[in-house]
């Protein structure tokens, strides 16, 4: 079955937090599980998720995906959005 083309990108980049009360690879990771909960596709690098998909799918992960960082201690998550195909 074909996959339909992705509608939107979020790239995520959490910003951590030496005082937090877990480690700051496991802030990360809070973030990164919850990316991976969503189902969508997506892209880990060394300091970025990228979370690609349809367009409401991808702007309704976004909040979770903040929300775990955050709660992990992470003192701040950068986000970039971008549309990567042309929406009708």
């Amino acid at each position: 079955m074909p996959v339909p083309p992705a509608e939107l990108t979020a790239e995520f980049t959490v910003e951590t937090s030496p005082e937090g009360e877990k480690s700051p690879q496991d802030q990360v990771e809070a973030g990164r599980e919850a990316a991976a909960a969503s189902g969508l596709a997506q892209e880990t690098g060394p300091e970025s998720t990228a979370l690609s998909g349809q367009r409401g799918e991808v702007l309704e992960a976004l909040p979770r995906v903040i929300q775990a960082s955050l709660d992990a201690g992470a003192r701040a998550v950068r986000v970039r959005v971008e549309v990567t195909t042309e929406v009708r």
